[in-house]
């Protein structure tokens, strides 16, 4: 029996993990392959749901599969399973949330009777160029965020230097190489911004030996809180709230209606950065929602 092949995209929040799913979903449809897509969230709602309309689409909320709702992801397999042979899909790609750790999905994968039907051929893990010093500095950063950085560069058999375009010198470039080559020394390293160029070397570097799970992990327990907007918002409130809660705030994300011109938008925020986009057609809900994830958020304080 051929296994369908299972290709893994982790890294954490805000690296370009879903920019790179994208691109991996163009290239495998333009070469006639039928894709499913596992999208796992933190929160009880996927604000980007809509980027993926036209696919076969299982959703793993509240929680992170190496957690929670690692139960939630058996029963997943299971209904993937059956679609697979009704739709005769060729390709499964899982997008973990930013906080899951690739070792504990390699692990379910390799449970019967998953391990009889799907192979797991990368386990990608998209890097965060700009912050990743700051991620691993014991000065910068929370010990569980270092581990859990540490533990998804050694899981990666595909290792994605993202968002290039935003290191503030060259010779920052090295000391992040040595960084993750001191965490993984073997893996390939793919140069990116925006995700462009991990396509061409996908399915061309299939790692010689087997991908194999973790016994032990480490977790970094975040809190995902959505705020939903019944009435229009403008992006100046959108900037403001996220600048009010800067410290505490890793990622952020929401489809909303703009109140200076009432037509909805897409934004995603990390690291400080904030991309804004214009919907080609509202959400069926018809309200807003922004998800705000972070290590100590509180709803009082968000709320306040």
């Amino acid at each position: 029996m051929l296994k369908t092949p299972v290709y893994l995209i982790n890294g954490f929040l805000g690296s370009g993990k879903t920019t790179v799913l994208l691109e991996c979903i163009r290239y495998f449809k333009k070469n006639n392959k039928k894709v499913a897509i596992i999208l796992n969230e933190l929160g009880n709602v996927n604000v980007e749901k809509h980027l993926f309309q036209e696919e076969s689409l299982f959703e793993l909320l509240n929680g992170c599969i190496c957690c929670s709702i690692k139960d939630d992801l058996k029963i997943t397999l299971s209904e993937l399973k059956e679609t697979v042979e009704k739709q005769k899909i060729d390709v499964v790609l899982l997008e973990g949330t930013g906080v899951a750790n690739p070792g504990e999905i390699i692990e379910t994968f390799e449970e019967q009777p998953f391990a009889d039907s799907f192979s797991i051929m990368q386990s990608v893990c998209v890097i965060d160029s700009a912050n990743i010093l700051d991620y691993i500095s014991i000065f910068a950063s929370s010990k569980e965020v270092r581990e859990l950085q540490k533990e998804q560069i050694e899981k990666g058999s595909l290792l994605v230097l993202n968002k290039l375009d935003q290191l503030p010198k060259k010779d920052t470039l090295q000391k992040i190489e040595k960084v993750v080559r001191k965490y993984n020394g073997a893996a390939p390293i793919i140069y990116s911004s925006y995700g462009k160029g991990v396509v061409e070397h996908i399915e061309s570097h299939i790692p010689a030996t087997p991908i194999e799970g973790l016994g032990h992990a480490h977790h970094i327990h975040v809190k995902a809180i959505k705020i939903e907007q019944k009435v229009a918002i403008s992006k100046k409130e959108i900037i403001n709230l996220l600048h009010k809660h800067q410290e505490k705030v890793i990622r952020a994300k929401g489809s909303i209606q703009n109140r200076e011109d009432l037509e909805w938008y897409h934004f995603q925020y990390a690291a400080g950065q904030l991309v804004w986009e214009k919907l080609a057609n509202k959400p069926q809900e018809e309200k807003g929602q922004i998800i705000l994830i972070g290590e100590k958020l509180s709803r009082e304080e968000i709320f306040s």
